[in-house]
């Protein structure tokens, strides 16, 4: 942690965990056993809680007091990118994914909460009692809620109110996938997968989903106002792009581990992302609804392919966050519209 005068060792923090809204409805007797995996703390006025660029291994929550975060640009200017309240949290793209901080958050009146270091995060993906999936559940949900307002950030700057509009994308629909190329053995090599030690239980998480085979170029996801699917890659990769009629923003190239589709998939909303084929490629489609039901099931399969996915959640946020260039759509009867290396030439950087 940054700042010296930040306790957390024995302190107190006079703020009980129930107020604050992370772990606001979840049972009292559920709730004591989840403490154990906290910690409290203090910080004055003043207080940097961390600063932008170092590693972000904790969570706070604010239990009073307000915390400001600004973040460092080009030329020695600041950017405000948030006020956190009392009842409210950062950090958790710290604990879910290990990401470098994006912002310097700094105590702008005295404050106190509870801190949940990642280490305690890992143990809680272990306990299968109620309060603790529920928990990671909900910590999954805070980043997927950030990673949908980016891509309605990033269609406003498209100026795309209607994310298809103009194009005639149809998914592809596939051919079943030879077994070699989604082996148990080689299944567990993938890192959203390396959360389990028995290629059973990963068999068990895919529960007979079917792997297909696209070719290069081809829609595997086109926006839509309801999914009913995950995607996984298993080989090749998946580029995954936010467009209107005349531009194109890629958001994310997903290789194999790589989930595609979480805005829609996994809250019930809409997709906004269209994701073509860059090669040949061998994906599973997973049932959303499904997927859904397993973050806060406390099977040992489900709560292992949650807390893949969850990381995966968070390396989108930090894709989709970067500054990419924007790229015009070729013209029918030119280069492919979702073929990103064709509009290499059309490149116009937006951000």
């Amino acid at each position: 942690m940054s700042g010296a005068g930040v306790l957390s060792a024995g302190a107190g923090c006079g703020v009980p965990l129930e107020s604050i809204g992370l772990f606001a409805g979840i049972e009292p007797a559920e709730l004591d056993r989840v403490e154990h995996f906290m910690a409290p703390f203090r910080a004055p006025a003043g207080e940097v809680l961390f600063s932008q660029g170092e590693d972000g291994d904790r969570l706070f929550a604010i239990g009073s007091g307000r915390v400001e975060v600004h973040g460092e640009l080009a030329g020695g200017r600041t950017r405000r990118l948030a006020s956190v309240l009392a009842g409210e949290s950062l950090g958790e793209m710290a604990v879910l994914g290990g990401a470098r901080r994006s912002g310097t958050a700094v105590a702008a009146t005295a404050v106190s909460g509870w801190l949940l270091h990642r280490s305690s995060l890992e143990l809680l993906r272990l306990d299968p009692a109620p309060g603790a999936v529920e928990l990671v559940a909900r910590l999954t949900e805070l980043v997927l809620a950030r990673l949908r307002a980016r891509y309605e950030t990033i269609s406003t700057e498209l100026a795309g109110d209607d994310l298809g509009a103009g194009q005639a994308l149809v998914r592809t629909t596939g051919a079943a996938a030879a077994h070699a190329h989604f082996s148990s053995r080689y299944l567990e090599t993938l890192l959203c997968f390396r959360h389990f030690h028995d290629h059973r239980q990963i068999e068990q998480a895919l529960h007979g989903a079917e792997a297909v085979e696209l070719p290069a170029g081809a829609v595997a996801l086109a926006p839509a106002p309801q999914v009913e699917e995950l995607l996984l890659v298993i080989r090749g990769a998946l580029d995954v792009s936010i467009r209107d009629s005349h531009s194109v923003r890629r958001v994310r190239l997903a290789g194999p581990g790589r989930f595609v589709g979480h805005v829609g998939a996994l809250d019930g909303g809409p997709s906004p992302v269209v994701a073509h084929a860059r090669d040949p490629v061998v994906i599973v489609r997973l049932d959303a609804a499904r997927v859904r039901a397993m973050l806060r099931d406390p099977a040992l399969p489900s709560r292992r392919f949650a807390a893949g996915l969850a990381e995966d959640l968070a390396r989108a946020l930090r894709q989709a966050e970067r500054p990419i260039a924007r790229m015009e759509v070729a013209p029918p009867g030119t280069a492919p519209v979702g073929d990103a290396r064709s509009a290499q030439s059309r490149l116009d950087v937006a951000l």
